[in-house]
């Protein structure tokens, strides 16, 4: 394989990366972390307490239209640098990957003399999208000769990662009941973060048989960029500077949650949640890399049979285009910047029917009536810099015994539309350990998988009615 196929593989693999894992916990009272994706969402316990650095573990990893599997197949019908080449065909610049990941450090919640239910905690996220660089990997695996007249874009590196660290607190307020809200108040400490999304400009190769050169390559209206924050150039790398950043960064924001539910009669209810809508300033051990400008160039003139002028002076034909290329294009680097970020926001719903027979229940309202099983549809919607990251889940939730529940889930999103999952949570008195995951129809071959996830968590509930 050579260098430029090389290139392309690289690009096209580390578009892996791992996405959100929202369908098994949204909608499910009887655990606290479903007030992370509703603060609005019904409450049936009076406080629980997450051990520390288990309350929640999880991690999720998806690709938009191509696996490892695709690459790396083993037979006989092709090599992989065509199956390389299909890839470069299939794959547009509306592809893409993400990466989610999120460790909650301590997670606490009370209910309060007047009723409302309270809970904060702080937890560490990582949040990345990388778009698929049509164009770059176009350019670097088959070359400009065979796209003679065509404007390969920059728009098309488009990529961001976020890792911060979150301190926040909320609280859910039954109104009446029918009807239940709550907000969510968050501190962002930004631990890292890396953001190329406002790159453009185009480079495009034409054939000039009449000119110096039998081709003339453009580069047009070129501007566009990396900034980095946390950790100042990359250069600089350091684990200990992104950990100390979590609580001293000197990059902070804010942002809330807002959320609601609300029960039509005891079968139907409703619920929605609009998650993060907030920002972060960096400003502390930030750089930026940035380039912009145009240049044409349509080969070197040599001049014959001398290379040597009337001073017996050699001609620096390659400093010449140098100084050029200086004088047209601005490339560079700088410390000390400041940029803001919007965080991903997030809107989340739900629809719930409620069937089965009636179940005794263990809930803060004893005459409430509740039925054994739960299903409906959930939809989840995240905004990226270059669309919507979108998903529908049904589901059907039911306890197997007094101690252990159950939720099934089939998902339809951007990375398959074959994604099963489960959730089961057991609760032994005030100890309760669940357990989720995701795209079960993958996991004989793991590698043929688009998306894949887990998750665990170990915390104390408890109801004191």
């Amino acid at each position: 394989m050579n260098c430029r196929k090389f290139l392309y593989l690289l690009v096209l693999l580390t578009s892996a990366g791992v996405a959100a894992q929202y369908q098994q916990l949204y909608d499910t009272d009887y655990l606290p972390q479903s007030l992370l994706l509703n603060p609005g969402n019904k409450v049936d316990f009076d406080k629980h307490f997450g051990i520390p650095l288990l309350s929640g573990v999880g991690v999720q990893a998806a690709t938009r239209n191509v696996s490892v599997y695709d690459i790396f197949q083993v037979n006989e019908r092709d090599e992989i640098n065509e199956r390389i080449r299909a890839k470069v065909d299939q794959l547009s610049n509306r592809d893409y990957a993400v990466l989610h990941q999120s460790l909650e450090i301590l997670s606490a919640g009370f209910r309060t003399r007047k009723g409302n239910y309270i809970s904060f905690g702080w937890y560490e996220e990582l949040d990345a999208i990388t778009y698929f660089p049509k164009d770059v990997a176009t350019l670097a695996y088959e070359g400009n000769q065979q796209h003679l007249g065509y404007a390969f874009k920059a728009s098309d590196i488009k990529a961001r990662a976020e890792m911060v660290s979150v301190f926040h607190i909320g609280m859910n307020k039954k109104v009446n009941e029918h009807f239940s809200i709550g907000g969510r108040f968050k501190l962002y400490s930004g631990m890292f973060s890396a953001e190329s999304t406002h790159n453009s400009g185009t480079f495009t190769t034409y054939l000039t048989p009449d000119g110096n050169n039998y081709y003339e390559h453009r580069l047009e209206n070129i501007n566009g960029g990396l900034k980095i924050a946390g950790i100042g150039s990359f250069e600089e790398v350091s684990e200990s500077q992104i950990l100390q950043n979590s609580i001293f960064g000197g990059n902070y924001g804010v942002g809330i949650d807002l959320g609601f539910s609300y029960d039509f009669n005891e079968r139907w209810s409703v619920s929605g949640s609009l998650l993060d809508l907030g920002f972060i300033n960096y400003r502390s051990r930030t750089y930026e890399y940035y380039g912009n400008g145009d240049f044409d160039f349509d080969g070197i003139e040599f001049i014959f049979p001398s290379v040597v002028d009337e001073n017996t002076v050699i001609r620096p034909y390659w400093t010449d285009l140098e100084e050029e290329f200086d004088e047209n294009m601005n490339f560079g680097e700088r410390a000390d910047v400041s940029y803001t970020l919007l965080r991903p926001v997030k809107l989340m719903g739900g629809l719930t029917y409620s069937f089965g027979e009636h179940l005794k229940c263990n809930c803060l309202d004893p005459e409430e009536n509740r039925y054994r099983f739960k299903t409906g549809l959930q939809a989840m919607a995240i905004k990226r810099p270059g669309s919507i990251q979108a998903g529908l889940t049904a589901f059907l939730d039911a306890p197997v015994t007094s101690f252990l529940n159950t939720k099934l889930t089939y998902g339809i999103d951007s990375f398959t539309y074959t994604n099963v999952g489960f959730l089961i949570s057991a609760k032994i008195r005030s100890f309760n350990v669940y357990l989720a995951a995701d795209n079960l129809l993958s996991y004989s071959n793991i590698a043929d998988s688009n998306t894949a996830s887990f998750q665990i968590c170990f915390q104390l509930i408890s109801n004191t009615k």
